[in-house]
């Protein structure tokens, strides 16, 4: 019997292996599937729970598909997924190889590039701020000199990923500077300009199914310190606290719908960033075809509501049918997210931990430098030291639980 359910047991392919992707290995093996495991580093810590691993970069789609191809003379693969991991392109090609369901190759090209993306929603009348492509240092010298004093853009790659040179500028900023920095960070020959809109933002993570879009979990971002890191733009978390109201969460609903659609996705995961202006209108700033990473799929929102978007995108993958209930919220609890931000230098020491282990609401922590490693300057989420995630029953208390968290821990460099 052993050997039977051994051979009935079907086949995901996770594209890489890293810490944040571990959770989807977990819960393919709680369903009781082969993993097959991509990754550069065949020692990435997520690889260790896959039976079989395939050495190839996530952002590279034909590399992936060659040494897929190889296995699948071997093993019959059943479907692709990724968590954490902006590589719908990788995804897409490998999922059209294998037959199996996943967003189309176009659609996947739209969700890579930044302008296209924009072009979609322009195109079809979806929300979002103004842009412009910047091909030169002239060309961004003339729009910023045909802006008004006040006006605020956000300059940034066309491919890029954890705000690497992602910046807010106005027209007295060193322009020269600024469009260096940002070239430095894309592997494209150009960069998009968009106006930056005052106003809450917001992290949506959504499940597109039989035309109906299903909002898992919305967080609102923290952007305190914005003025502190400026010219960067690095969030400091989230929250999901559930501030606002049922008008315009079926309004970001809607519109992630038609952003989704502009874009040629119709089913599956859909990652969004929202502003809502000052008038209480949302506008997409960007969307991804993929589970979201900083641990928001795979702690805030089943924790904070129940859901599991991880399990879900498996089912999607492997083309089992899912019921629309598992899509909605059984609980309601407030979650938050927080980072530490030391200043530049050797870590020579990290005290609090116990302290930290023993704060109430505790979900989860975890630091990306070790003592003896260098702190390097805030410019891009990499950066940041580590993170601390913390539950309560209401919004105040999770606020509270997450100061006292990130009180615990005290970082010394020289």
């Amino acid at each position: 019997m052993l050997m039977a359910e051994c051979i009935l047991a079907k086949t995901l392919l996770i594209i890489g292996g890293g810490e944040e992707q571990i959770p989807a290995y977990q819960a393919a093996k709680a369903k009781g599937l082969n993993i097959v495991g991509t990754d550069m580093n065949l020692n990435a810590p997520g690889l260790e729970l896959a039976d079989y691993k395939l050495q190839a970069s996530t952002r590279d789609p034909i590399g992936t598909l060659q040494r897929v191809r190889e296995l699948t003379k071997d093993i019959q693969i059943d479907g692709v997924m990724t968590i954490a991991n902006d590589v719908p392109l990788t995804v897409a090609t490998v999922a059209n190889f294998l037959q199996s369901p996943s967003i189309g190759i176009n659609a996947a090209k739209n969700a890579s590039d930044k302008h296209l993306m924009k072009k979609c929603f322009q195109t079809d009348g979806v929300a979002c701020p103004n842009f412009y492509i910047i091909h030169s240092l002239q060309d961004l010298q003339r729009v910023m000199n045909d802006s008004r004093a006040s006006m605020k853009f956000v300059l940034k790659p066309i491919d890029g990923r954890g705000a690497r040179g992602v910046l807010l500028i106005n027209k007295e900023e060193n322009l020269d500077w600024a469009y260096t920095e940002a070239m430095s960070h894309g592997s494209k020959e150009y960069l998009i300009l968009e106006e930056f809109i005052e106003g809450k933002q917001f992290s949506t993570e959504s499940f597109l199914l039989d035309g109906k879009c299903f909002t898992a979990g919305i967080a609102e971002r923290n952007y305190k310190n914005i003025d502190k890191f400026a010219p960067y733009i690095i969030e400091d978390g989230g929250d999901i606290n559930y501030s606002l109201d049922a008008n315009i969460l079926d309004r970001i609903d809607d519109l992630i719908l038609r952003g989704a659609k502009s874009m040629g996705i119709f089913n599956g995961v859909i990652k969004g960033d929202i502003v809502v202006d000052h008038l209480g209108n949302p506008q997409i700033i960007e969307l991804a075809a993929r589970l979201s990473g900083g641990w928001f799929a795979s702690h805030q929102i089943p924790e904070a509501t129940g859901i599991d978007l991880i399990s879900a995108t498996i089912s999607f993958s492997l083309n089992e049918k899912i019921d629309e209930k598992l899509l909605l919220p059984t609980i309601k609890h407030a979650t938050s997210i927080r980072y530490w931000y030391p200043d530049p230098g050797k870590i020579t020491k990290i005290d609090g931990i116990k302290c930290l282990e023993l704060s109430p609401g505790l979900i989860k922590y975890g630091f990306f430098k070790n003592q003896g490693e260098f702190q390097d300057e805030i410019k891009m989420h990499s950066d940041r030291f580590g993170f601390v995630i913390v539950k309560a029953a209401n919004a105040k208390e999770c606020s509270k639980r997450v100061k006292q968290a990130l009180s615990c821990i005290k970082i010394e460099v020289s």
